[in-house]
């Protein structure tokens, strides 16, 4: 069955770009949950604006959903974010492609869009996969699902408890080699 991936990045100890996969039935419920954790006037969740005991209870709530969460991670070693991302990118792509059935993924955008384009593209042309792969970037006040990969990124980059509070099955985390 047709998937999408929703993907934003961290930075803590290294490059974490991070994909929530989830399936079309659970695209709205997921929505409609993200939105309820919104404070009034708060127009997204955002982890680094969070304190410890709303990120515990976003955390709770989230890790309910029983979504698959992909994180890649790599050292930066001196090299640059861009290059660390480029490297993820490649290997993230490629997988949700094969491996995860993706057939829509949506990035955060950012300064980045033009370049995290051309990788993919590179790597859709890679799969073959021009026909049955869509790919575009939103602003996550557009998209409640790109708070998810957020949520997870900052908790594995956390580490101990946070991290243990995504749940325990799910989440795959893939170090990347330089």
């Amino acid at each position: 069955m047709p998937a999408h991936a929703f993907v934003d990045e961290s930075s803590r100890g290294g490059y974490l770009l991070c994909a929530v996969v989830l399936l079309p039935a659970d695209l709205n419920p997921a929505r409609r949950l993200l939105r309820a954790l919104c404070k009034p006037g708060q127009r997204r969740l955002h982890m680094k604006h969070e304190s410890d005991g709303r990120r515990r209870e976003i955390l709770s709530a989230v890790s309910q959903l029983g979504i698959e969460v992909r994180i890649y991670r790599t050292k930066l070693d001196g090299r640059s974010e861009r290059k660390a991302r480029d490297e993820c990118l490649r290997v993230m792509v490629q997988e949700l492609i094969d491996q995860c059935g993706v057939d829509r993924m949506v990035v955060e955008s950012c300064d980045q869009d033009h370049r995290d384009n051309q990788v993919i593209r590179e790597m859709v042309l890679k799969a073959q996969a021009e026909e049955r792969f869509v790919y575009l970037h939103s602003a996550p006040a557009n998209e409640p699902l790109l708070w998810l990969p957020d949520i997870f990124a900052w908790a594995v980059g956390r580490g101990g408890d946070w991290k243990r509070r995504c749940g325990s099955g799910g989440i795959e985390i893939r170090e990347i080699k330089p």
